[in-house]
């Protein structure tokens, strides 16, 4: 008997829960927007500054930029700064998890509320200029070719902390 009304109190819990989940689904679903608010929402992407915007972040390398600064962290997460190959992996797996493909719409949105339309265009225009491609390549390249030093040096500065060689300044 007891069997019986433990097997009959499951089955009703299950039932209650089953009734709840329809009744919160329900629920959800009949509360929408009004159109008012869908048809006043435009979407960025389909705004002249925000085109503007997405421009002067490609032309300017900031994707690119933005994937390779993950350096700092990998150096600190996997260790020695020697195993170099290991590092250009590591970046790939964060370029695609966590890069710039996630927050570009988020650059875009930022460029876009501090800049006017001229702004943006003078940017873009600047940004198009041989000598400032250049500068831009040179920053690149300069990242790159100290990439080696700064992985070795943030694990000797890691490994002084924790021997307590070296301690954090005052507030």
């Amino acid at each position: 008997m007891f069997k019986v009304k433990l097997q009959f109190s499951k089955f009703l819990g299950l039932l209650l829960i089953v009734c709840f989940t329809f009744f919160t689904v329900y629920v959800a679903n009949s509360q929408q927007l009004p159109l008012v608010e869908y048809q006043s929402k435009t979407p960025p992407k389909a705004t002249s500054k925000y085109k503007l915007a997405t421009e002067v972040l490609l032309e300017i390398g900031i994707a690119q930029r933005y994937d390779m600064y993950f350096d700092h962290l990998i150096g600190t997460l996997i260790g020695k700064g020697d195993d170099f190959k290991l590092y250009a992996r590591f970046r790939k797996m964060f370029a695609r998890e966590i890069g710039w493909r996630h927050f570009k719409d988020a650059y875009a949105a930022r460029l876009e509320a501090d800049f006017s339309e001229d702004e943006l265009k003078k940017l873009l225009n600047l940004s198009k200029q041989p000598v400032m491609k250049k500068l831009l390549q040179s920053e690149v390249k300069a990242y790159m070719d100290t990439s080696k030093q700064r992985f070795k040096m943030g694990f000797e500065l890691w490994e002084n902390y924790n021997n307590g060689k070296i301690s954090l300044p005052p507030e």
